[in-house]
């Protein structure tokens, strides 16, 4: 009887330190946090149609971050083929979600859910799938877009049916957050050119901005934290231009802030964005 209450005491014992699934969204290891992170879409839905090369430079630069960050024990990406804009997938759920344009779909979600969404900056898609979940009227109607301005800055939801399907990839790659990128312009003047992008990136620009949105959005509760990076030739040109010289030509100057958006965009994610999302809203 006695080796029977001993086992009954270590068998409780044992359900009782075990490891809360729920305790926490993501691991610790000696460098702190590791966040497991599917990259849904680098994208652009901004009025002006940018370049393909535009995106592909962009990502370039946010995977050398992101494997920075992976190096540091700090992020996980659970799927890689968004580096080479092939969104299709090897796992097969297509009987639950279509993961190529449920990828999409969240992403405009997201977009259109925020509180600080312009119609009047966005694309032609864009603003069609914003109308198709607001109505058209909604964007004409003062009272709801300024109280929809004062939750800028706050954490928001998706709908409730790409909640699912955000929860379903979640499930299926392991992931806590998904993570979208809007670039919303990458425009370059030239110094002989009044032309964007009309002839080679080899000489000094006049003008240069870049702006990004990106959206981290938590796979368990669709809830959603935003950021956004601007730059432009009187904020950061100059001290890219510091640490580079005076020479640096269009080409280098566009990556270099691709770069730098790309690093305060996972910064952001690590640092912010899981703590903010972590607190529900």
């Amino acid at each position: 009887m006695r080796w029977r209450r001993i086992s009954l005491c270590i068998f409780i014992l044992t359900i009782f330190f075990l490891p809360s699934t729920d305790a926490k969204p993501f691991e610790h290891t000696e460098n702190g946090k590791n966040i497991k992170i599917f990259i849904g879409e680098v994208s652009g839905y901004g009025e002006h149609e940018l370049q393909s090369q535009f995106f592909d430079r962009f990502k370039e630069a946010l995977g050398e971050v992101l494997g920075d960050f992976s190096t540091k024990g700090k992020i996980t990406v659970v799927d890689d083929s968004w580096i080479n804009g092939d969104i299709s997938s090897e796992k097969d759920f297509s009987d639950i979600i279509n993961l190529d344009s449920v990828r999409k779909n969240i992403h405009m979600d997201a977009i259109a859910y925020s509180p600080s969404f312009q119609k009047e900056l966005a694309n032609v898609k864009m603003i069609f799938y914003a109308e198709k979940i607001f109505g058209r009227e909604y964007f004409w109607d003062d009272n709801k877009l300024a109280a929809r301005k004062k939750m800028i800055g706050k954490p928001y939801h998706i709908s409730p049916q790409l909640t699912n399907a955000a929860k379903t990839i979640g499930q299926e790659y392991g992931a806590d957050y998904l993570l979208f990128c809007n670039l919303m312009d990458a425009d370059i003047i030239l110094k002989n050119s009044i032309f964007k992008m009309t002839k080679k990136l080899d000489e000094k620009p006049k003008q240069i901005r870049v702006i990004s949105f990106f959206y981290l959005i938590d796979t368990k509760t669709g809830l959603v934290y935003e950021g956004y990076n601007f730059s432009d030739k009187t904020s950061q040109i100059l001290n890219l231009l510091g640490q580079y010289g005076n020479d640096i030509d269009a080409t280098k100057l566009l990556l270099a802030m691709f770069k730098a958006h790309s690093q305060r965009i996972v910064e952001d994610v690590y640092n912010e964005g899981t703590k903010v999302l972590s607190k529900g809203n």
